[in-house]
């Protein structure tokens, strides 16, 4: 018996209707068959000593029967079945303890013995009715052994009580009969919790497949609309331009600076909806595992703003860090994911004043917050916030307010780290999203210097980049936006082309490396040859669009610095002044 609130409860307080509904469904065939077992025990007594008690027990005895048939055959067309299963618990499990005293009482009320085989077919009834009620009472066990004490315990006391060894030896018996059916009884009925336990994580794995399956849907359709849209942008301006042909007026100029424009919006766009579908996927799929390491937080967040601080600085805001010397022991790469999709959130949503990083250490933990002055949320959109696609106060999906995908990649990152991560937030008053990190303990820092993010960018022009791309396009278009940006850059095919390069006099200062070339060959392996030629290991950033792979990966695990395409220029362009300033 369980112990509750209420005190020692013998039928549960909360009853499953389908197990309720198997008991009360065997309870007709098991009324019927006592019934006559009550009748043949009782015959051989008949017109003896106690005939009148006798008779009196079999009436009540069969009208407890009726009633317990009567109420099971109804139970099946009763809805109270499933809205109040305790109350025909009470009923079924009450009217089969009667059963039981009454059985017991049987003991009582033949206190005069029979011959030997009126008393041989007493007992073999009574053991009968006790290891029977083993197998329909198995999923009570409580009220199973509250019904084999009340059957066989009188009986065991009636055959000391007469005292004759015939007697004494049926109660010896009868008493192990009783502890069997017990212990039988609690084996089945752990067989039968065993088996719910396991219907029960079947079933609830089935409802999350259904529920993964649904939101799966949900997430592709949105998906669907989101690259269609941008795709549907580009090819209309892509006609524009191709359509004006090479005759441009001064108008046509100032309308094509536009187009580009929006198709730097669109490319920008796309690339946010495939950088987060890939990043959802592998964490559905479990290709993301964390690589736990001790790192220092304040870095890692000066590190994380360094790109947004042009974006910040359009929109008039403040981009600030405010972190002491802290190391956390997580993985770097995923917290800086995580850091990265909350800043770029707030910088979205935030019209004027502010966004600040802060962090502090609280016991053994460092508690992080990404504070904006922004629109803020109702407490409503709170609790949805976190899932996928959904945005507040955006219906039209306008990509410039983002995809809703962020903040879901934010929840399931931080689970799959282990990282508490709530929010704060009001319309109007801007919004807090905390994140709790592991500090490492004995792991104390300097300060870093003065300046971090609010120093200048380092000037990347005259900087000598050699690219290694096999793709001719996306070759092109990298060496192109490179030279653009004043820096003086080489491209070639493959590292044999590369390493001609050099022979060539081109000493490069940044190596920007496609992860897999043409033939089979390996980026890492033409980084490998072409600092063994210059004699230095040059800052490379390796190019991939094999997200999650093996060979990604080693490359991480060499400490490269990975870049996973489509790649934002912006990204580029942190590395190249990183790079400027280590050389």
């Amino acid at each position: 018996m369980a112990r509750t609130s209420g005190g020692w409860r013998l039928i549960p307080a909360e009853v499953e209707p389908e197990r309720l509904a198997r008991l009360l469904l065997v309870s007709p065939m098991v009324a019927v068959l006592s019934a006559v077992g009550a009748v043949v025990s009782c015959a051989p007594y008949v017109n003896g000593p106690v005939d009148r008690e006798l008779m009196v027990w079999l009436v009540l005895f069969g009208a407890v029967s009726l009633a317990r048939v009567l109420a099971a055959l109804h139970a099946p067309r009763a809805r109270s079945l499933q809205t109040h299963p305790r109350r025909w618990a009470l009923w079924g499990l009450g009217s089969t303890l009667v059963h039981g005293l009454q059985w017991g009482g049987l003991s009582v009320v033949l206190w005069v013995p029979g011959n030997p085989q009126a008393e041989s077919i007493l007992h073999i009834t009574l053991a009968a009715v006790a290891m029977g009620s083993a197998v329909h009472l198995s999923g009570f066990y409580r009220v199973l052994a509250v019904f084999v004490v009340c059957v066989l315990g009188p009986l065991v006391l009636r055959d000391l009580f007469v005292g004759s060894p015939y007697h004494a030896l049926m109660a010896m018996m009868i008493f192990l009969i009783g502890v069997y059916t017990l212990l039988n009884g609690r084996n089945q009925a752990q067989l039968i919790e065993a088996l719910h336990r396991e219907n029960q994580r079947s079933e609830a794995a089935r409802r999350a497949a259904e529920a993964a399956n649904a939101a799966r849907t949900r997430f592709f359709a949105a998906a669907n609309h989101d690259l269609r849209q941008p795709l549907h942008a580009m090819g209309l301006l892509a006609q524009t331009l191709h359509a004006r042909g090479p005759k441009a007026t001064p108008v046509d100029v100032a309308e094509t600076a536009e187009i580009a424009g929006h198709l730097v919006e669109c490319v920008e766009g796309m690339t946010h909806v495939v950088d987060d579908l890939l990043e959802i996927t592998r964490l559905d799929v479990g290709h993301l595992a964390p690589q736990r390491s001790v790192f220092a937080l304040d870095e890692l967040l000066r590190e994380t703003c360094q790109p947004y601080q042009a974006l910040a600085r359009d929109k008039g805001l403040q981009l600030t860090v405010d972190a002491g010397p802290l190391a956390v022991c997580s993985d770097r790469a995923l917290v800086a994911r995580v850091l990265a999709n909350l800043v770029s959130n707030a910088i979205r949503y935030t019209r004027a004043g502010a966004v600040r990083l802060y962090a502090r250490a609280e016991g053994d933990q460092v508690v992080l917050r990404v504070e904006d002055t922004g629109i803020g949320i109702a407490p409503e959109h709170l609790p949805r916030i976190f899932e996928e696609f959904y945005q507040v106060g955006n219906p039209a999906r306008d990509r410039r307010l983002g995809l809703g995908l962020g903040l879901a990649t934010v929840k399931r990152l931080s689970e799959l780290l282990s990282l508490s991560v709530s929010v704060q937030s009001a319309p109007g008053q801007g919004s807090v999203f905390t994140l709790m990190l592991p500090l490492a303990a004995g792991h104390e820092r300097a300060p870093l210097p003065l300046g971090g993010i609010h120093a200048a960018e380092p000037l990347i022009a005259s900087q000598r980049v050699l690219v290694i791309e096999d793709d001719a396009d996306s070759r092109h278009a990298l060496l192109g936006l490179l030279r653009q940006w004043g820096c003086d850059a080489r491209a070639a095919p493959g590292a044999r082309e590369a390493l001609a390069s050099l022979d060539q006099g081109f000493t490069p200062d940044v190596l920007v490396v496609d992860l897999r070339l043409a033939d089979g060959a390996s980026g890492l392996d033409a980084i490998t040859a072409l600092r063994a030629a210059v004699g230095h290991d040059l800052p490379a950033l390796v190019v991939t669009g094999d997200a999650g792979s093996e060979p990604m990966r080693e490359a991480q695990a060499r400490g490269f610095a990975v870049l996973i395409k489509p790649a934002r220029p912006v990204q580029l362009r942190a590395f190249l002044s990183q790079a400027s300033v280590a050389h």
